[in-house]
């Protein structure tokens, strides 16, 4: 599992539809907003590459400015026997 944290900018004036559009993304939650239009996320995916997809994704909405991700983490998977 890749946990990643990213703060995404958006044009203030469309924040709200940015927030809507990014929750809607499987693995992708919006912990907070402010009036300047910055997002704090988490993405979680299964591995390395859904993560750059995801990622990039983010980035490329329409009215993003910007995406940064200031963390990342992995954690491997265990066999639950």
């Amino acid at each position: 599992m890749h946990i990643s944290g990213v703060l995404v900018h958006a044009l203030p004036e469309h924040a709200a539809q940015v927030q809507e559009q990014l929750a809607a993304i499987p693995g992708v939650e919006v912990h907070n907003s402010d009036v300047v239009g910055k997002l704090i996320v988490t993405l979680e995916e299964e591995d390395e590459q859904a993560t750059v997809d995801t990622f990039g994704l983010l980035s490329e909405l329409p009215d993003v400015l910007a995406a940064t991700m200031v963390y990342h983490h992995f954690e491997p998977e265990t066999d639950s026997k």
